[in-house]
């Protein structure tokens, strides 16, 4: 069983606009402040006409208990990001293993042009917990915990690309 997590966040920025947000650095480190993390630490960040990113990050575990009992009050993620153009616009291979737990996401991010300077954000995951008899419920928690971080991230970029 899996949980999978699919939307479209509306920008008023073009294709482009957002590309050179997620080629920058400072934006890198802000999101990942922004968003919450202990601590961040970006291992690769190629740019260019691709983006190769990984970050190791520490996160807070915001769970019930018997989520706590198999990912920790903390957990450490290691996402990696691999972008590249498409069809004018742009697309991601997304994978976060949680090391040492029984947890992963992986999925596809697309932004898309609709307009000159409008694009969609779209959004694909699948997170993937393989613990007997509660794996299920894992992963619907973590479902949740990724939609706040998603809605979180939405607004930082909203603010950014307006800055």
């Amino acid at each position: 069983m899996s949980k999978k997590i699919s939307r479209v966040d509306k920008y008023n920025a073009s294709a482009d606009d957002i590309w050179a947000m997620l080629n920058s650095r400072d934006y890198v480190d802000a999101k990942y402040q922004a968003l919450g993390d202990i601590s961040t630490d970006v291992v690769q960040f190629d740019t260019g006409d691709a983006i190769a990113l990984s970050v190791e990050r520490v996160v807070p575990a915001e769970l019930p208990d018997f989520a706590k009992k198999i990912m920790g009050d903390t957990n450490k993620i290691v996402q990696n990001e691999n972008w590249s153009a498409a069809g004018g616009g742009y697309v991601c291979d997304l994978h976060i293993e949680f090391p040492g737990k029984p947890l992963k996401v992986t999925g596809k991010l697309e932004v898309k042009p609709t307009g000159d300077a409008t694009s969609d954000w779209v959004v694909n995951m699948e997170i993937k917990a393989s613990v007997p008899l509660i794996g299920g419920k894992l992963e619907g928690v973590v479902e949740k915990e990724t939609l706040a971080s998603l809605d979180k991230e939405y607004s930082f970029n909203q603010e950014w690309l307006a800055g």
